[in-house]
């Protein structure tokens, strides 16, 4: 592997606006475990910021006044892809259904497609939650809308490289 132009480089952030800082920390922290390492107001551009972070990983998130909401094809997994640009946070989990459960289950989550055998297209499900008989393969990766609109892709560490 090269080390490019750079071999100090490190991961350092990635950013979201949101229209709910309180609710994006809340969310964060209950269900990743990202804890608040910074928070700052920024009067010239009527800007507050945070950053999260759960061990080398950390989301700067920003909610500026007067911002508008994420558009309606930017919160589908198949659709956001038609536009170019930064798309979805990734987490890999030990057991993906029970990620899948867990989240299904919260009030403040929607669950927007399902992946049920890697290489296969993202579908979206209206229960998720597989049943003693289910024919259904556990998930292999999901999507879900945050509180705040954002979507998120949770995929199973067996299923893809680390």
């Amino acid at each position: 592997m090269t080390e490019g132009l750079f071999p100090d480089l490190k991961w350092h952030h990635v950013g979201f606006s949101v229209n709910d800082i309180k609710a994006a920390i809340e969310f964060y922290g209950d269900v990743f475990g990202m804890v608040v390492e910074d928070r700052k107001y920024i009067p010239p551009i009527d800007t507050h910021l945070v950053f999260l972070r759960r061990d080398d990983f950390r989301f700067e998130i920003f909610q500026k006044a007067g911002s508008t909401p994420v558009p309606a094809h930017r919160q589908a997994p198949n659709t956001d892809l038609a536009e170019q640009g930064t798309k979805h946070p990734c987490f890999s989990v030990g057991n993906c259904q029970r990620a899948l459960d867990i989240l299904h289950a919260r009030p403040d989550v929607q669950i927007i497609g399902i992946i049920r055998k890697p290489g296969d297209p993202m579908i979206a499900e209206e229960n998720p939650t597989l049943g003693p008989d289910d024919p259904r393969p556990p998930a292999a990766a999901f999507f879900f809308k945050d509180p705040c609109d954002l979507i998120v892709e949770i995929v199973d560490a067996q299923n893809f490289p680390t």
